[in-house]
């Protein structure tokens, strides 16, 4: 057994599945040799379809002859855990749900571990199953996973194998499996896998037979495996590789850029061989280096002997003349072109893409990629698509990118796992930096069935993993550790830190090591620190410059970041150079970890909390999603994230208004929290009231004007204004428009008008034109309009969606964060006006027309393009 894929799995990989997404910066290489009887060399094949699935055990699943004619059919990448339960009803019905809180004060435990020992029961009313939801059935501390079900689930496919020549091999790859599995060829068992988030692999030429053969693979996520949905199943892509007996060794292509200058830059290119002859061979290995354009930029090449049955490890050094660099604002990128011969044939080849680029970190100087200061505008994220749950379609991994770089990220923080390389691909051309992180716990337990109980023996090959499968990727600019390690510490968890950093120092020295260090930490991290290049603080902001002056050459990062401190945290980034940047908790929202960024009302007799107050807030079922995202799991932006582009200059000024809430109340916060505004100026029900408006403003003034009467004129002058200003305004039809001013002169306006009631649905596309591939997506967005066709803000109105041609309606849904329901059901409710439909092809060219109807409403149709 193997424990990964082949390097990137090839260029004709990526080309097969992700060029359907319309990715134009994809590198265009000739085509390779073919693989045949003369000329064999690397073939990646998709293996994705044809799969049976049983959700439950099955005795003697793995033998060749047990009748699976009841199982039923399922494409890759799959995650049970987000599909309906067997009999579960896909609608709640109509029902209030209630919002449980309370207060935890500070102790040195974990914030998540303290929450994950409260169970509460359904809320009055709530139906106990519903789509993939049951807050029984999902076992202790359910709204870590959503109050989604894990369990036992198998699968089997029946194959024959292509034909291959008398030496040549045939490995069975996987990008991953939620979370553990064992698996099967013809009866025997050929291996397992442990950690969920890796790839691992098998060489499978001597147990296959010359007809039909029979894969079996169980996969079991029991109990409290995460502190998040981590779904459950074969949630990544399958592949089969077909190479010659003298092949690069999985994920052997190692690219590095040691000495960069705008002459010239070295290009060291290492390649790990193995031979499976009986007999020594010659072996000639070829390396050419190719630019975005295709033109070639260098070449390589080398020759050595293996002996029968070797392994080996070879170093060709190009020279690349006049270098493009890869930076977040530039991202070029190469591919390096790899060719094995042996015995008169190409025997194996793979393509590897790189980015040609120097990170240097310091105190002084901060993080400088090519010699320029970098500040990172982060964001953490977890590794599920909404409504999609873990599934890992390669259109939804690039999409997740888009919409972060979109909204003015350069950075990501892995939380805290690795991704799917499709997700990292897109980073790498769209620049984004990358903070790559494998461990949430190392010997200690956060929950009880975590990968703790395997960290001992398998965190070398664990890391090993992540650092050969991602270090190519000019993306990953920082290895991460661990995350709120709770013996960090401890002398124990010094040793740990010490050898988790050899080992990286051993694979990879071009990039510092961080980790996300949470609670108090003595004298400021002391152990912690100690073998780590950039301390990551998860929050106490409190305690950066503090920590800075006792030891002024240490570096920091915000490694996580309250929604209460985004904007001390940015200025704090941009005034000092020792602060390299900030990622928010969390930058898009995530199923899971119920509603930690949620509110409630509290009576006005009561004192509101001050600012650094800590409050952790738990939703009751049937809520479902964190809430704590500057992005919902829609990709649409959230109010803080609207504030978020004021303080990072995108927009100059941005008008919300709050929820009104019932007489005598007021909405308390908790420091992932943020306050219920909307882009709404329709309030039927509130006429006369007064209502707050918050303009979040670049200016040094702020006018409110209401229906072209001014409302009143406020200052943002001194840091404790954080760029808003507050208007309390009597709530009336019409216009409601804010003025910015700096100096006296007017820089930016925004009127909020209101709207009539729903008359209408709009249906829009992301993109209107998709490839035939199952593994591309159309998200296909239906916003309730007023006769005028102006976005209702506030409508939650039923809708039903339908497809005809060359498509299938994969999930459908909302942001309502308790939304609970069926996502494979083409009913939802809208959220703030608009509900998201995914289409899936369903391999044949065309087109898909979907319609969407609603009570009441004129409805709308829409053309996928398909092919």
């Amino acid at each position: 057994m193997t424990s990964h894929c082949f390097d990137k799995h090839g260029i004709d990989r990526r080309t097969a599945l992700l060029a359907g997404a319309g990715l134009a910066a994809l590198i265009t290489l000739p085509a390779g040799p073919t693989y045949g009887a003369n000329a064999s060399s690397r073939r990646t094949m998709p293996f994705d379809d044809n799969w049976l699935f049983l959700r439950g055990e099955a005795p003697g699943g793995e033998q060749p002859s047990f009748d699976h004619h009841l199982w039923r059919p399922v494409h890759l990448p799959h995650d049970w855990s987000i599909e309906d339960l067997p009999g579960a009803p896909k609608t709640t019905g109509d029902w209030t749900p209630a919002v449980a809180n309370w207060t935890v004060k500070p102790s040195t435990k974990g914030i998540l571990e303290r929450i994950s020992s409260v169970t509460l029961p359904p809320t009055d009313g709530a139906p106990v199953l519903v789509g993939p939801f049951d807050p029984v059935a999902s076992g202790p501390s359910p709204m870590m996973r959503a109050y989604t079900v894990g369990g036992t689930g198998w699968y089997r496919k029946v194959f024959t194998p292509p034909p291959i020549g008398r030496d040549d091999r045939i490995e069975l790859c996987f990008d991953g499996a939620s979370v553990e599995c064992e698996v099967w060829l013809n009866g025997e068992k050929i291996g397992a896998n442990r950690y969920a988030y890796a790839a691992f692999s098998f060489d499978i030429t001597s147990r296959l037979k010359s007809g039909p053969n029979v894969l079996a693979v169980r996969v079991v996520n029991q109990g409290a495996t995460t502190r998040w949905y981590a779904g459950s199943g074969l949630n990544r892509h399958v592949w089969l590789t077909l190479t010659g007996p003298v092949r690069i060794s999985p994920w052997g292509v190692a690219v590095s850029t040691p000495k960069v200058d705008a002459a010239s830059a070295t290009v060291e290119v290492v390649v790990d061989l193995e031979s499976h002859l009986a007999t020594a061979a010659e072996v000639r290995i070829l390396a050419t280096v190719r630019d975005a354009a295709g033109r070639v930029a260098g070449h390589g090449q080398g020759v050595l002997s293996l002996a029968p049955a070797a392994k080996s490890e070879h170093r060709l050094t190009i020279d690349l003349p006049r270098p493009r660099l890869w930076h977040p604002e530039t991202p070029n990128l190469y591919a390096v072109e790899i060719s094995v011969l042996s015995q008169g044939r190409t025997t194996d080849a793979a393509t590897t893409r790189f980015g040609v680029r120097t990170i240097e970190v310091s105190a002084q100087q901060g993080l400088r990629l090519n010699g320029r200061p970098v500040k990172l505008k982060g964001a953490c994220i977890h590794a599920d698509h909404g409504i999609l749950g873990t599934a890992s379609f390669d259109r939804a991994e690039r999409r997740k990118a888009e919409i972060l770089k979109r909204f003015g990220y350069n950075a990501v923080r892995l939380g805290h796992q690795m991704f799917p390389q499709a997700f990292l691909d897109a980073c790498d051309e769209l620049g984004l930096i990358v903070v790559d992180e494998v461990f949430d716990a190392w010997e200690e337990h956060k929950t009880p069935e975590d990968h703790a109980k395997y960290f001992k023996a398998d965190w070398r090959t664990d890391l090993t993993r992540m650092i050969r499968q991602d270090r190519n990727h000019p993306s990953v600019v920082f290895w991460s550790i661990g995350n709120e390690i709770p013996e960090r510490e401890k002398p124990r968890g010094a040793e740990i830190a010490a050898q988790l950093r050899d080992l990286v120092l051993s694979l990879d020295r071009s990039r510092p090591i961080t980790a996300g260090i949470n609670g108090p930490t003595g004298k400021p991290g002391e152990v912690a620190r100690r073998s780590i290049d950039v301390v990551g603080y998860n929050y106490q902001l409190k305690d950066h410059l503090a920590d800075h002056a006792a030891y002024p050459d240490m570096v920091i990062m915000s490694t996580e970041q309250y929604a209460a401190d985004i904007h001390d945290g940015w200025r704090m980034t941009q005034a000092n150079p020792w602060m390299l940047g900030e990622f928010v908790w969390s930058g898009i929202d995530y199923l899971g970890e119920v509603g930690v960024g949620g509110s409630d009302l509290r009576p006005t007799t009561e004192t509101p909390p001050k600012r650094g107050d800590f409050l952790i807030f738990q939703w009751e079922y049937p809520a479902f999603i964190s809430g704590c995202g500057e992005i919902d799991i829609l990709g649409r932006r959230k109010p803080q994230g609207l504030y978020r582009d004021v303080l990072w200059e995108n927009s100059k000024l941005e008008m919300l208004v709050q929820r009104p809430t019932p007489q005598g109340t007021f909405e308390r916060l908790g420091p992932w929290s943020w306050p219920d505004e909307l882009e709404s100026w329709t309030w039927p029900d509130h006429v006369g009231e007064s209502m707050t408006v918050r303009v979040y403003s670049l200016g040094d003034e702020v006018r409110l004007l209401l229906n072209g009467k001014e409302v009143a004129r406020k200052p943002v002058l001194t840091p404790q204004d954080r760029l808003t200003a507050s208007f309390e305004a009597p709530y009336a039809p019409g216009q409601l428009t804010a003025v910015a001013y700096r100096q006296g002169r007017e820089v930016a306006r925004k009127t909020l008008q209101t709207v009539g009631p729903p008359a209408k649905v709009r249906l829009w596309a992301e993109s209107a034109r998709i490839t035939a591939s199952p593994n591309d997506l159309a998200y296909v967005f239906a916003e309730i309009q007023d006769d005028e066709g102006r976005r209702v803000p506030d409508a939650q109105v039923p809708l039903t969606f339908s497809i005809e041609g060359q498509g299938a309606i994969r999930a459908t849904g909302s942001a309502n964060p308790r939304g609970v329901k069926s996502f494979s059901d083409p009913r939802t409710l809208t959220f703030h006006g608009e509900a998201l439909a995914i289409v899936q092809p369903n391999g044949q060219r065309g087109q898909a027309l979907v319609r969407v109807a609603s009570p009441d409403l004129k409805g709308d149709a829409l053309t996928v393009r398909v092919g």
